[in-house]
């Protein structure tokens, strides 16, 4: 007879393989919000926030148009969103997805 597990139990199991926690996840949440308000339907289709970790937040993006327009001209305008929603930015960090 097979167990059947709760599938609040799968989850703890996978977010602890993986290293995450609810904090974490929480806040990363809350980033993909904030990131996609703050680009819009449009852009937010090809940004994504990758990790949310001690005050950085890393977003993964998949065309280098808008790696550069996050990375030198809205950086600072996603940082104080990022802050105005409540999580501890210092820093943003803009990556190309690899593999397109």
């Amino acid at each position: 007879m097979r167990r059947i597990e709760s599938l609040g139990k799968i989850l703890d199991q996978v977010i602890r393989k993986e290293g995450l926690g609810k904090r974490e996840l929480a806040g990363r949440r809350l980033a993909r919000k904030i990131l996609s308000e703050s680009l819009g339907p449009t852009l937010s289709a090809h940004a994504d926030v990758a990790s949310v970790r001690t005050g950085v937040v890393v977003v993964e993006v998949d065309s280098s148009a808008l790696f550069q327009e996050l990375e030198g001209f809205r950086r600072q305008e996603l940082i104080a969103c990022f802050r105005t929603a409540g999580l501890k930015v210092r820093e943003l960090r803009v990556r190309l997805k690899q593999g397109r």
